[in-house]
C-alpha cells in the first residue's frame, strides 16, 4: 500500500470515527468480552510454549479485551485507528498503545502471545496481504509463542441480504445501527452501517458512511498463510455457525 493510499485511508477514518468512536462500546454494551477472554486464555495456557507474558493485541480498538488481558499480562495494543486508540487510553492501566497498519508495523520486541480478534483480519483485500501480514506477525512472535486470530465468516457462513440491528438505550442516550448485508465478487462482504443517535437535549444525529468491506478468507488460504510463515495452526470450530479461532506456535 503506497503512502499516499495509506494517509487517505487514515484521514478519512478519523474523520468518520470522531463523529462516532464514543458510540463503539455502547452499542456492543451486550458481547461478553469477559468470557470470550476467559476462553482465550485457556487456549493460550494449552498452547503457548514459550515462559513469558508478553502479549500484542492488533486491531485493539478500544480496548475491550486489553481490560481482561493486562490483568494477567504485559500488554500492548495496536489499531489503525486514533480515535479508538483515544478511548483506550482512558480505560486501561497498564497498556501501552501504538497506531499503525497491521501489514507493515514493526515494535522492535517479539511477544509470547499475538492476538488479532473480532474478525479484524477481514479486513485484508487479498490473499498476497493476508499472508505479507501473518509473515509480520510472526516477525513479532517469539519462539514457542502462541498466535489467536479470529477470522471473518466464511461464503458458506455469510447471508447475503440479511437484516442486522443493534441499539443501546438509556434514559440519556439512545442508539440503533442497522445494515442489510451485500455481497461484491469475487469474495467481498460489505456492511454499509448507519446509524441514529438521540441523545438528551440534542438534535438526534443519523451517520451514514460507516462502510465495511471484509474479505472472506477459505481456511485453505489461512492455513497456507500460516504455512508459509513457519507456523503450525490449528483451526477451532466451535459450532457450525461460529466465526472459529486459528491457534498457531512458531517453533521453538
Amino acid at each position: 500500500m503506497s503512502t499516499a493510499i495509506w494517509f487517505v485511508i487514515i484521514t478519512n477514518m478519523n474523520k468518520l470515527y470522531k463523529q462516532f468512536a464514543k458510540y463503539y462500546d455502547l452499542i456492543y454494551t451486550k458481547k461478553d468480552y469477559k468470557s470470550e477472554f476467559d476462553y482465550q486464555n485457556k487456549l493460550i495456557k494449552k498452547y503457548q510454549k514459550s515462559k513469558g507474558k508478553d502479549l500484542l493485541e492488533v486491531a485493539c480498538g478500544t480496548g475491550r479485551y486489553l481490560e481482561y488481558c493486562e490483568k494477567t499480562y504485559h500488554c500492548t495494543g495496536f489499531d489503525l485507528n486514533q480515535a479508538m486508540l483515544n478511548i483506550a487510553k482512558k480505560k486501561l492501566k497498564k497498556t501501552k498503545l501504538h497506531q499503525g497498519n497491521m501489514q507493515t508495523f514493526d515494535l522492535h520486541k517479539q511477544f509470547d502471545i499475538v492476538t488479532c480478534l473480532f474478525s479484524s483480519i477481514g479486513y485484508l483485500k487479498n490473499t498476497k496481504q493476508l499472508e505479507q501480514t501473518i509473515v509480520n506477525f510472526s516477525k513479532h512472535l517469539k519462539p514457542g509463542g502462541v498466535f489467536l486470530i479470529s477470522p471473518w465468516l466464511s461464503k458458506q457462513a455469510f447471508k447475503v441480504g440479511s437484516i442486522h440491528m443493534n441499539g443501546y438505550y438509556d434514559d440519556n442516550i439512545k442508539i440503533t445501527r442497522a445494515v442489510v448485508s451485500k455481497f461484491k465478487k469475487p469474495n467481498i462482504s460489505v456492511m454499509d452501517f448507519h446509524w441514529m443517535i438521540a441523545e438528551r437535549n440534542k438534535d438526534v444525529k443519523y451517520i451514514s458512511g460507516d462502510k465495511h468491506e471484509l474479505t472472506m478468507f477459505t481456511e485453505k488460504e489461512f492455513k497456507t498463510a500460516f504455512t508459509k510463515a513457519g507456523l503450525k495452526v490449528d483451526f477451532i470450530k466451535q459450532n457450525k455457525d461460529s466465526r472459529g479461532l486459528y491457534v498457531a506456535v512458531k517453533a521453538l
